[in-house]
């Protein structure tokens, strides 16, 4: 049982102010040091606003109000009520009957095969899952069920309706082997592999026949999910993100919701014998192998029920997680990634390590910084005893420092090995001082640090170096945490709040977040400049910061974004552990000209991302903007093609 003050405490942080993205120089405590001396006061004066807040929440909504906020926070999940389901994704007799006349209207009516899989025909959802299909409105599709019982074929036969789009076939062979063999007797353009626990939306074929339409390349479509109980009850829905490669050699996040181009399905070999319960994980990673990743095509409409197990929702076998590694492993030999695939925290997924280059790149560690003597000796102190990646400089740059036993550390400093200092002596500009840093520099990969960090893992650069160096990344972000271990970032979504917000803040660390993308490498839009690694080149390629309009707010997403238009992706890694606390040397940024010009650069970026910021493609639609992230949208943000006429 949480007692009520570990709930304040937690409260205390869920409530603390939302400035993640505007702190840039500003500095962290380094926080070990304070605690062993007993100095306190720093953090007090941070966490006396928040505590404030508290107890003005206290007063005027009790204490339910907070602890309900905070465990919350502790057990974060999507509430998935039935008015929400009806109001945004049911069908309305109107809605149906515009889909059918949207049909007639498509310029290309691809046949969909789908291939059902049965072990066993007396499974009340197999009628379920055969109905899904019967009662599809795209009527375009041929259903082929495989058993390898006998007996169950009798009870299928006996069940299914008299549709010459039916067809039921029995092999004495493995279950997996049957799915190959089935598919060299059907003739569809796309296939689409169902087992007996799935059970499609009656639109389900129908979107993907106008995906195809409106993207004719189109060579792999998946869709989002929930799970169904045997009362009919939907839950556990899987908003998932757009095409994330880094992402899927993480998790499976496609699952059994996709339709794979035939002709692809057979040049790869099918379905193999050697994968089961991964097989369909094992055929996705050998057709992207061979796709443009603009084929690969997202719809964020929930079309998949599956029947709803613990085994699905608490954990998966390890059969199951054993083939998907070997899946994954083959993968990475044929591609040529060079690396080491381990389990990821909770067990339940994976992670790649991947392996440096022979040469370990040199890596330039920018820090821009102003006095605050403790916060940045905390920082250089930490990145020296605790990195294990040898071929790196620290790069201080001070921008005007006064406090004279700041000059002496940076005088006595600026002479020992691995550490440059360089002087910048304008008017404070976080862009500004990183393009004049990164200018001053020849390494092939730079670090932006802020001086207000420690690092928690020794292999933090190893990690994000690791990720910087593949030619399709642009940059990299690590995981930050509060001093107590709250998360303070785990990537940035763009279009939340207004105009972007941190992942998982306020998340208690080890937390595995939505659909465990908490404890995943993956792709984001943008990562925070408080850790960011890049290559120098793609720096100098986009411009680096934006220095004119944005000299302290947005530049990291701003830049992000920047790189994305070049067509790099942006990956985050939870496996580059540090802790931040914002804005401890530059104070909280009230002031009326600070205040000016945070608004001035909020609404430059708004509107030079205005498309952006509704449709982030890593955040799905059916996910709030107006609220936390990865919580669930008052009004979906998705556009449904049949009632564009």
């Amino acid at each position: 049982m949480t007692s009520v003050p570990h709930l304040l405490l937690r409260a205390a942080v869920t409530f603390q102010p939302q400035s993640g993205l505007m702190s840039k120089v500003g500095a962290e405590n380094p926080f070990h040091r304070q605690y062993r001396a007993g100095n306190l006061r720093s953090i007090w004066l941070k966490r006396s606003a928040w505590f404030l807040r508290l107890w003005r929440l206290w007063r005027e909504r009790g204490l339910l109000y907070i602890a309900q906020r905070a465990l919350k926070r502790l057990t974060p999940a999507i509430r998935y009520d039935p008015t929400w389901i009806r109001s945004h994704d049911g069908l309305t007799a109107r809605d149906i009957e515009q889909i059918r006349i949207r049909i007639e209207k498509l310029g290309h009516h691809p046949v969909f095969t789908v291939i059902l899989s049965l072990s066993d025909a007396s499974s009340p959802t197999f009628g379920a899952t055969v109905k899904s299909i019967v009662m599809q409105l795209y009527p375009r599709w041929e259903l082929c069920i495989v058993s390898q019982s006998s007996a169950g074929i009798a009870l299928v036969e006996a069940f299914i309706p008299n549709d010459p789009r039916i067809a039921v076939l029995s092999y004495n062979i493995d279950g997996v082997e049957q799915i190959g063999t089935a598919l060299a007797q059907t003739t569809g353009e796309f296939v689409v592999f169902l087992e007996q626990e799935d059970a499609l939306a009656p639109h389900a074929l129908y979107m993907m026949a106008e995906e195809i339409n409106t993207w004719p390349d189109a060579s792999l479509i998946y869709v989002d999910e929930d799970r169904i109980d045997n009362r009919s009850r939907r839950s556990h829905p899987h908003f998932k993100t757009d095409w994330n490669p880094d992402l899927l050699l993480s998790q499976d996040y496609l699952g059994n919701s996709a339709a794979f181009r035939r002709d692809l399905v057979t040049a790869v070999g099918g379905v193999r014998t050697e994968f089961v319960r991964s097989q369909y994980y094992d055929l996705a990673l050998r057709i992207i192998e061979h796709m443009n990743p603009k084929a690969i095509r997202h719809i964020p409409f929930v079309l998949n029920h599956r029947a709803l197990t613990d085994l699905d929702i608490v954990e998966r076998s390890d059969s199951a997680v054993a083939a998907e590694r070997r899946a994954l492993r083959e993968h990475l030999d044929r591609t040529g990634i060079h690396g080491t695939i381990e389990a990821s925290r909770s067990g339940r997924h994976h992670r790649l390590r991947r392996q440096l280059p022979k040469q370990s790149p040199q890596v330039s560690i920018i820090i821009p910084t102003r006095d605050h003597l403790e916060l940045l000796r905390g920082t250089v102190e930490s990145i020296r005893d605790t990195t294990n990646y040898s071929n790196y400089e620290i790069v201080i740059v001070d921008n005007q420092s006064v406090d004279s036993a700041t000059l002496l550390y940076l005088a006595r400093i600026g002479d020992q090995p691995q550490v440059r200092v360089l002087r910048y002596d304008d008017a404070f500009n976080y862009s500004a001082i990183n393009n004049f840093a990164a200018h001053h520099c020849t390494a092939s990969i730079l670090a932006l640090v802020n001086n207000d960090v420690l690092v928690i893992n020794d292999d933090w650069l190893t990690e994000m170096v690791s990720h910087a160096v593949r030619p399709e990344v642009g940059a990299v972000g690590a995981m930050l945490y509060y001093p107590d271990g709250i998360i303070q970032h785990a990537g940035i979504v763009v279009g939340v709040g207004g105009v972007a917000a941190n992942c998982y803040r306020g998340l208690q660390r080890g937390s595995t977040g939505y659909f465990s993308r908490a404890e995943l490498i993956q792709n984001y839009s943008a990562v925070t400049a408080a850790c960011l690694v890049t290559r120098a080149e793609v720096f100098a390629e986009v411009g680096g910061f934006d220095e004119t309009n944005l000299k302290v707010a947005f530049n990291d997403v701003d830049y992000c974004l920047r790189v994305r238009e070049r067509g790099y992706l942006i990956t985050w890694t939870p496996y580059a552990e540090l802790y931040h606390l914002e804005s401890a040397s530059r104070g909280d940024d009230v002031s009326r000209e600070e205040s000016a010009r945070f608004r001035r650069e909020q609404q430059y970026f708004a509107k030079r991302w205005l498309d952006l910021l509704p449709r982030d493609p890593y955040y799905s639609v059916n996910l709030s903007l107006d609220r936390d992230a990865f919580t669930l949208a008052r009004v979906p943000r998705s556009h449904r093609p049949w009632l564009t006429d």
